[in-house]
């Protein structure tokens, strides 16, 4: 650069030097004539533009100076102390995450973008004063928290995340020295609750803490910003809600849980679990409410096991529907006793037994067919293990330490065991599927996709135990004409203090539908619903969870394009199977473990 400014003013010293040589007269002197004005206007034109030229390259160097710290800013500003000290999780999610839709395209979570503050310590002036100035716009902040923050020695500190727009605007207002905003990229759930425990949520730097959130995490962060699918269908979702909200609210349940299942795939259509939440804002709503009863819940769900004891007998041959169980008496079992509900006092075909739910003829059947045979075949269906399902917060069953006599007789009747809505509903879907299990999915299945299925009982098991369904259902109080539901309820008592509780029960319906065309499974349960006048004083599966999952089928099945059936193909040739509502309610049942009483809690 020396050589060519060396250059550059070199020139123009030579050219001042021409300039100044007087000319000559035509006689060769010299002397003062005109042009001599010209030489002096033309000598100060040129120093101007020198002194312009100077003035213009000094500029240059000024701007580039200028140019050379701003870029350093930058720098630092990106890479260097300030980025270093904020947390690396923010730089993670700079891509927009996927959204999450439903298997039609409709939005369930998506972005937005919201106004988060932060502070350089090093930069406020005086922290104390700081410190109360953002509390009147945050008053909810630590006061002693804050302070020790900001007057720490480290260059980035949050102090909240997630502003709205006024609390931005106020705290931009305060003026406040080492205070800033950061614009990042925010989680929102436009249904609110609608589906809020499939959903799930996200922690505020995008990582997902719940439901498909979490599941499919890495795939809503790949960077693609391509949306992820769910088999849920949005309309039926919303209709399942409305009723078992409406039926938890009207038996005064303390929870309810449902799950829709299409048989065949093992796609979830539906799934609610009630109290439910707002993942709009999780962090501050009731951990109970966010627990998710159909996968993180395991339960003793009762006589619902019935229909699955059957089908293992006639599975193993080892029990056709015309044999008999004698029900005549309550079997002792050490101490206790298994007894019925509503007892018959007589002998039952394997039919009567599912159709007046026999917990007797139960336990006799499971002792004919043997605990390593039931056991065995209620591990096909999935029920040893914990569901298949995406949902990471699903839980593994509770099983007997040992399966003795009295193990295998109450578990023919669905006690001393827990499983999960979840996986009781897809053991149903394998009953409804010809007895080929499928696994439970979150996401849709098309018509090309590869559907894992594994063989659990013969068509003819699975046709024979769905026709005795049908009948227990007909003419009850879960029966919707034209629909062709098949189905059984259980009530289960619940454990308090390591006791069976008298009236503290789990009420559950399975039902399959339409019968003639399995195309979809529901469970759903109430968690201790209480007796009531409409339920004539019974707080029994067959009084609460029976009409509250007829009900859900008769919404949700135009939703879903099942049409009514003009002619019942399951003809209601169980006059039986008809519920008789007594004038005087009766109590739920007695205290030991093995006396659980569920004889008339038939749909």
């Amino acid at each position: 650069m020396t050589n060519w400014l060396t250059r550059l003013f070199g020139k123009v010293r030579i050219r001042r030097s021409r300039a100044g040589l007087e000319p000559l007269r035509g006689d060769g002197s010299a002397g003062f004539d005109a042009s001599a004005t010209i030489r002096l206007e033309d000598e100060a034109g040129q120093a101007l533009g020198r002194t312009r030229l100077r003035l213009g390259f000094i500029g240059i160097l000024v701007g580039a100076g200028f140019l050379v710290a701003a870029g350093r800013a930058v720098e630092l500003a990106v890479t260097g102390e300030f980025a270093e000290a904020a947390p690396v999780r923010v730089a993670q999610v700079a891509s927009r995450r996927g959204e999450i839709v439903d298997r039609n395209g409709q939005i369930l979570a998506s972005n937005l973008d919201f106004h988060s503050v932060f502070a350089d310590p090093r930069q406020v002036w005086d922290p104390v004063e700081t410190a109360q100035a953002l509390r009147t716009v945050l008053p909810h902040l630590n006061a002693e928290t804050l302070q020790r923050d900001l007057s720490s020695n480290r260059r980035f500190v949050w102090i909240e995340r997630g502003l709205g727009p006024r609390e931005r605007q106020a705290i931009h207002m305060l003026g406040l020295p080492g205070i800033g905003f950061r614009v990042e990229p925010g989680r929102v759930y436009p249904r609110r609750r609608l589906a809020a425990h499939l959903v799930g949520f996200t922690d505020q730097d995008l990582a997902g803490l719940a439901g498909a959130e979490r599941a499919f995490n890495d795939e809503l962060n790949d960077g693609s910003g391509r949306p992820v699918s769910l088999s849920i269908h949005l309309g039926a979702q919303d209709a399942l809600e409305t009723v078992l909200r409406e039926r938890m609210e009207r038996y005064s349940a303390q929870g309810a849980m449902a799950v829709l299942m299409r048989v065949g795939t093992g796609e979830i259509i539906a799934l609610a679990s009630l109290p439910d939440f707002d993942p709009n804002r999780a962090g501050s709503e009731p951990a109970e409410n966010r627990f998710n009863r159909t996968v993180q819940g395991v339960y003793e769900l009762g006589s619902v096991f019935k229909p699955l004891t059957l089908a293992a007998g006639i599975e193993a041959g080892l029990v056709r529907l015309d044999d008999t169980f004698d029900a005549r008496a309550p079997i002792a079992i050490g101490s206790h006793r298994i007894r019925d509900f509503r007892p018959q006092s007589r002998i039952l075909t394997a039919r009567e037994v599912i159709i007046h739910s026999s917990n007797i003829g139960s336990a006799r059947m499971a002792e004919r067919i043997g605990g390593e045979v039931l056991t065995s075949f209620f591990g096909e269906l999935g029920l040893w293990e914990r569901p298949p399902l995406e949902i990471i917060e699903g839980q593994n069953p509770m099983l007997p330490a040992r399966w003795g006599r009295a193990e295998v007789m109450t578990a023919s009747y669905g006690h001393g065991f827990n499983v999960s809505p979840v996986a009781l509903a897809a053991a149903y879907a394998a009953l409804a599927n010809d007895g080929i299990y499928t696994p439970p999915t979150l996401r849709p299945v098309g018509p090309t996709d590869i559907v894992p299925q594994v063989p659990v009982m013969s068509s003819a098991t699975a046709a024979q135990v769905l026709g005795v369904m049908r009948a227990a259902v007909a003419g009850g109080q879960a029966d919707r004409e034209g629909l062709a539901i098949a189905g059984k309820t259980g009530t289960a008592q619940r454990i308090v203090n390591g006791r069976y509780q008298v009236g503290n029960v789990l009420t559950s319906f399975v039902g399959i539908f339409p019968f003639d065309d399995p195309q979809y499974v529901l469970v759903v349960s109430l968690d201790q619903p209480r007796p009531i006048r409409e339920t004539h004083g019974f707080n029994t599966a067959g009084w609460n969870a029976a009409p509250t999952g007829g009900e859900i089928i008769e919404r949700v099945a135009p939703v879903l394009g099942v049409g009514l059936r003009e002619a019942d193909p399951g003809a209601r040739v169980q006059t039986v199977a008809r519920m008789f509502v007594p004038r005087t309610p009766v109590r739920a049942g007695p205290e030991e473990p093995v006396e659980l009483a569920a004889g008339r809690d038939r749909p």
